[in-house]
This record gives structure tokens, C-alpha cells and sequence, in this order.
């Protein structure tokens, strides 16, 4: 039963786990919490804006009096400045603009320490094997100087030499193996379901190929990310700044209208009555009592006093009375705009200058990239010859007419070759890092979906 469950445990785990290819490891970056989100943040700005007319509607409400007889509602507008709507359009669209060229500098930004990764683990076992090859030959010389401890030509510094040297490889080799695991270990983490490490060395170009990728040098345009967000930078800048002065501009503080409505149950009024209005065929006759409680009269003959009491009253307004209008200007021939449109002069210029200071940098920058891929590929040129003589036995043939067969210039020339495909393959990792660099800024690494941009490169 346990052997049972161990064979499912076991086949279990080879169905999940799989080999880490270019495919996986490219695929990884949609699963970035930072990719995410700067995808929210994209999808935020470009769902676009709704257009309103004003900046805010009020409902009103005020109360005349506490006999709550008389009560006015008002619907008010604030409108919105004048030109104060086109221009949070254009401020809106800048931010849309650039936060998707954002999120392209961010999967460039992402992309490119994944491929650096990947590139850094295949140089680092090419590095692994030729450390090992100049270990075998380092053991073949001390095993020849040992044959040769009793000649004549023995130089025992040269075993010592050798000796030392064995140990350096021996800590070369490890230090390999440990850069191998650190790789690993940073790869796990953003492919964390892998068994081993299967990056297909062909997936990288040539150096023959980028060389070609740069042959007339690289033209930085505006589908540069970086160029892309400096340009969205500067819009939004000088939108804000026109947003600025579009709100000097209400002319209207607001508009409203409103309805004045009466409760006539609830409506009295103080009035002074004489006698005609409470005796006989007054309108006031519910009030006698009132009146001659005040008056001391009792019938209307030689009452001549009044007295204040309250009385019911009549909406009587037409309907139309009952509304009202309410409408405020500013007087802008007291004010001065004169300040907020140097804020934006300003402003203008201040985006303009950093505008122009982000284009020298990344031009700068660029034609820095290309000129020292250009400095170590003629040394990489150098490296690469010297291997091919050793090769081709055409410096082995040298060495056999100038010293006969003496194994152990034999050895040093192979260690030679070996020596110098080290310096090369190290070369070689400048040169991707700064081919990897300049993909980055052309927005190559930008592009989605899993594809070899290293193949695609700049043109």
C-alpha cells in the first residue's frame, strides 16, 4: 500500500512538474503583480471620461419661518469654466496616453531581467564546461611535470604554478555551481513549477546578428516607451496648466430654479380688526370673542377700538408666480488673469525643458549602448580568431616546428584556446546585456504575447 502510494506521489509530481523553457519563462510576465498593476492602471485611464457640463448640482432647501408654512426648493447648477471641459479632455487622453506607454516600460522592464536571467544561466554552463575542460588540461601538466621531475629542463616553480592554479579551478568550478543555484533559485521565482532548467541556447541571436541589428546605428523615435511616456508627460503637463487657467474662467457662479410652496393650513397672520370686521356680516366673526376679550366692547355701536389678533391666510399667487429664477455673474473686469496665464507660460516651458532634457538622456544613452557594443565585439572579433587558429591545429602545427613535441606547449596553447573562449563567451555577456538594453528602449520587449524578441530585434 505505502509503495502504492509513494508510485502515485511520484507520477504525480512528473505531471506537474516540467522542464522551464523560453515559452514559460516569457509567459510569466502577465502573472506579475506589477504587470498586473500597471494594467489596472492602464485600463483605468483608457475607459475615458464622462462629459459634463458642470462642476456640480445642488438641491436647495430652505425654510421661511418656523410656523413651517412656507417652504422653497431649488435645483442649482455650478457650470463648468469656460473651455474648462476641452480641457480635461486633453488632460484625460494625456493621462491615458501615458500610462499605456507605461505599462509598456514596465513589461520591457520586466521582460528584460527575465531574459537577462536566462542568458546569464546558458553563458554561465558554457563558462562551467570550458572551467572544466582548463581543469583536465591543468591535471595533464602537473601529470607531465611529474614525468619530467628528473630531466634536465624540470623547472619545479612550473609545478608549483600548476598546483596552485588547480586549486583556483577547483574554486572556479564551485563558484559556477553556486551561480548556477543562485540563477535557479531567482528563475523559481517567477516560474515556480519547474523541475529543470531546458533554455534552448538557439533561442539567443548570433553576435553576427547583432551586429547587423546595429549596422547604420538606431534611430530613437517616438515608439521608444520611454519617448512615449516623455511626450504623454509633456501633454499631460501642459493640459494641467490649461486646466488651470480654464477654471479662472467662471464667468457663472451658478444658475438655479426653484418653487416657493405655501401650506395655507399652516399660514396665519397678525391683523388689526375693528367691529365691522367681527360683527354682523364680518369676515372676522369666529374672532368676537377674541376682539371684545381685547376691546372690552360688546356690539358694534360705539366700539371704536381695534385689536391685533392672528388670522388664517390664502396662498393667492398664479402658479407660475410660485416659481423663481436664480442666477449669479462675476465681475471679471476686477479681476486679473494676467497672473494664471504666466503660470501656464511657465508651466509650458518647464514641461518643454523636461521634455527635452528625457529625449537627450535616452538619445544619449542609446548611442552610448550601441558604441560599446561596437568596443567589445571588435574584442570579441580578437578572442574568436585566436580560438578558430587553435582549432584549425594551425598554431599546433607552429609549435610542433619550433619545439618538436613538447607536451607541455601543446597544453598551453589548448589552455590558450580555452582561455580565450572564457573571454569571449564573457564578452559575449556584455554584449547581450546591452543588446537586451536597447531592445528595451525600442519597446521590443515591450510586445506581448510569447515570442523570441531576441530574434525579432531592432529592424
Amino acid at each position: 500500500m505505502n509503495k502504492f502510494g509513494l508510485a502515485t506521489l511520484a507520477l504525480s509530481a512528473a505531471a506537474f512538474a516540467s522542464p522551464l523553457t523560453w515559452d514559460k519563462l516569457i509567459k510569466s510576465v502577465d502573472d506579475d503583480p506589477r504587470y498586473q498593476t500597471a494594467q489596472k492602471r492602464a485600463e483605468m485611464t483608457s475607459t475615458g471620461r464622462s462629459t459634463k457640463l458642470w462642476d456640480k448640482l445642488e438641491l436647495r432647501y430652505k425654510l421661511d419661518g418656523f410656523s413651517f408654512a412656507s417652504h422653497d426648493f431649488e435645483l442649482r447648477v455650478v457650470p463648468k469654466a469656460f473651455g474648462e471641459g476641452s480641457a480635461d479632455r486633453d488632460h484625460w487622453e494625456a493621462q491615458a496616453a501615458y500610462q499605456k506607454a507605461h505599462l509598456a516600460a514596465d513589461r520591457g522592464v520586466l521582460l528584460y531581467d527575465r531574459y537577462e536571467r536566462g542568458i546569464h544561466y546558458l553563458l554561465r554552463q558554457r563558462m562551467n564546461q570550458l572551467t572544466k575542460e582548463l581543469y583536465q588540461v591543468n591535471l595533464d601538466r602537473i601529470e607531465v611535470l611529474h614525468l619530467k621531475s628528473g630531466s634536465p629542463s624540470f623547472n619545479p616553480q612550473e609545478l608549483m604554478d600548476a598546483i596552485e592554479k588547480e586549486a583556483d579551478l577547483r574554486a572556479e568550478l564551485i563558484s559556477d555551481s553556486t551561480s548556477l543555484e543562485f540563477y535557479t533559485v531567482k528563475l523559481h521565482q517567477w516560474v515556480p513549477d519547474f523541475d529543470t532548467v531546458e533554455l534552448d541556447s538557439s533561442w539567443l541571436p548570433s553576435i553576427e546578428d547583432v551586429i547587423k541589428q546595429l549596422e547604420g546605428g538606431v534611430t530613437v523615435d517616438e515608439n521608444f516607451p520611454l519617448m512615449a511616456m516623455a511626450a504623454g508627460k509633456l501633454k499631460e503637463e501642459k493640459s494641467k496648466a490649461r486646466q488651470d487657467m480654464a477654471s479662472d474662467r467662471d464667468y457663472i457662479s451658478h444658475i438655479g430654479i426653484g418653487y416657493s410652496m405655501k401650506i395655507e393650513s399652516m399660514m396665519e397672520k397678525y391683523k388689526d380688526l375693528d367691529a365691522y370686521d367681527v360683527y354682523g356680516t364680518g369676515s372676522y366673526s369666529d374672532y368676537k370673542s377674541e376682539f371684545e376679550k381685547e376691546t372690552g366692547c360688546t356690539s358694534q355701536l360705539g366700539c371704536t377700538s381695534t385689536a391685533r389678533v392672528l388670522v388664517p391666510e390664502t396662498d393667492n399667487r398664479k402658479t407660475a408666480d410660485k416659481f423663481f429664477a436664480n442666477l449669479a455673474f462675476r465681475l471679471p473686469f476686477f479681476d486679473s488673469n494676467k497672473d494664471s496665464q504666466l503660470r501656464a507660460q511657465v508651466a509650458d516651458l518647464d514641461a518643454e525643458g523636461d521634455y527635452m532634457d528625457d529625449v537627450r538622456d535616452i538619445n544619449q544613452k542609446v548611442a552610448k549602448l550601441v558604441e560599446e557594443i561596437n568596443s567589445l565585439v571588435s574584442q570579441w572579433k580578437v578572442q574568436k580568431e585566436f580560438v578558430e587558429q587553435v582549432t584549425s591545429n594551425s598554431i599546433f602545427e607552429q609549435f610542433a616546428k619550433n619545439a618538436g613535441s613538447d607536451p607541455l606547449l601543446q597544453l598551453r596553447a589548448r589552455e590558450s584556446a580555452i582561455a580565450s573562449n572564457v573571454k569571449a563567451i564573457k564578452l559575449e555577456n556584455e554584449i547581450y546585456n546591452r543588446y537586451l538594453a536597447l531592445l528595451q528602449y525600442a519597446g521590443v520587449l515591450s510586445e506581448e504575447g510569447v515570442l523570441n524578441h531576441l530574434q525579432k530585434g531592432l529592424k
